[in-house]
């Protein structure tokens, strides 16, 4: 019985995937609110829950509607200034990335749609290019002012 369903499984031809037999892109919308709270729940680091509240704002704002204390306190505002800092995002995909203290930021890499990733150097607004990653997998170094 087992090798004829086999064999039945095997003869149907196959049919085009369509957007119903997609997986989600959001695999957290599929779960249910109180388990998104519960996972919320065991976050205890300040950058952890601005990391989770900026890669899922839904998540974000159901934790503060629900009152959970880590994001309630002003340590979790400071540490979602720092990340909305730290990083820059453009309508055209390009991401850039900072670093250093509030009004000493200086770009340390930008990152393109494309798969570009190009690496800088030095102080805010001296900032030069020391090397680019194509998305092909070469690699340029360049050095100077």
């Amino acid at each position: 019985v087992d090798a004829h369903r086999r064999a039945v499984a095997m003869s149907r031809s196959p049919r085009a995937r369509t957007d119903d037999d997609a997986p989600p892109t959001d695999w957290l919308a599929e779960l249910p609110p109180e388990l998104h709270l519960r996972i919320l729940e065991g976050v205890d680091d300040f950058s952890d829950c601005a990391a989770f509240s900026l890669a899922s704002p839904r998540l974000g704002l159901l934790a503060l509607r629900s009152g959970l204390a880590r994001f309630k306190e002003p340590l979790f505002a400071v540490a979602m200034r720092l990340l909305l800092i730290e990083r820059k995002e453009f309508a055209d995909g390009e991401v850039q990335h900072y670093e250093g203290e509030k009004g000493a930021e200086r770009m340390v890499r930008a990152e393109f749609a494309d798969g570009m990733v190009q690496h800088y150097e030095g102080e805010r607004g001296a900032e030069r290019m020391v090397r680019m990653e194509l998305a092909s997998g070469v690699v340029q170094h360049y050095e100077g002012e």
